[in-house]
């Protein structure tokens, strides 16, 4: 059971799907609004991208992507 999981789990990113049902229901302006909520908080960013890579590597342990900062 445990290599079954194994080997979906890199088929099946969390943080790639959560990134994309938040474009669904926002139509599209998830990471304006958040961008914007975290200004509004007094952060430099939302971190948005940096979330989705963490949460891909949970269920992926071999994921790898580097994130640029601009």
């Amino acid at each position: 059971m445990k290599k079954v999981f194994k080997c979906i789990g890199c088929f099946i990113r969390i943080g790639s799907i959560l990134e994309h049902i938040i474009g669904l229901v926002t139509l599209g302006w998830g990471k304006t609004m958040a961008y914007k909520v975290a200004r509004w908080l007094g952060y430099s960013s939302c971190h948005c991208d940096q979330r989705r890579v963490w949460l891909n590597q949970l269920t992926c342990k071999s994921y790898s992507e580097k994130i640029s900062i601009l």
